[in-house]
């Protein structure tokens, strides 16, 4: 995909998650079945996935390059991504650390909702404007780690986004 691709990618993947999410009984967004993540778990969760994402975009490129290094190797396409990422969670791959949703609110659970969703909105609209400023060639050129795959490039990290996204508002979670 090119950048207008991956963009128009972004906006409909943020799009479907805000559509599947805002579309849940209030009364069942917020509850768990046993260790499986609530709604309210996935939205946090997806919300906690892209702003690090939006920070290390918004940093100098020579920045991120001494950080993380320069790709040796061309991007891997949309498909690819998915396919590591598959794998990594059939092996046993699992959200840790800051990834693992925690969110609470003392409001009502509409409200509590309807911000949910617009904090997902904010994040997810912050993301595809920081991308707008991105060329192609360095899509491919700067690197950025991923808590369970590695060292992927911008390019691959946007598929990535598109694809997570898609997983979290499903009801197969894939």
């Amino acid at each position: 995909m090119n950048k207008s691709e991956i963009l128009a990618g972004l906006k409909d993947s943020d799009q479907r998650v805000i559509s599947w999410f805002a579309e849940i009984p209030t009364n069942t967004f917020f509850q768990r079945k046993g260790e499986v993540w609530s709604a309210s778990d996935n939205l946090d969760h997806l919300i906690k996935s892209h702003k690090p994402i939006v920070m290390a975009l918004k940093l100098p490129k020579f920045i991120l390059r001494a950080m993380f290094g320069s790709a040796n190797q061309p991007s891997r396409s949309y498909e690819a991504i998915c396919g590591v990422y598959k794998d990594t969670l059939a092996a046993g791959g699992v959200a840790s650390g800051r990834y693992l949703p925690d969110w609470q609110s003392s409001e009502k659970p509409e409200v509590a909702k309807t911000k949910l969703l617009n904090q997902f909105s904010k994040v997810s609209a912050g993301l595809a404007s920081v991308v707008e400023t991105w060329s192609e060639a360095d899509l491919d050129g700067c690197l950025l780690p991923h808590p369970l795959i590695g060292k992927l490039t911008i390019r691959e990290m946007l598929y990535f986004t598109i694809y997570h996204n898609l997983r979290h508002a499903s009801p197969e979670g894939d």
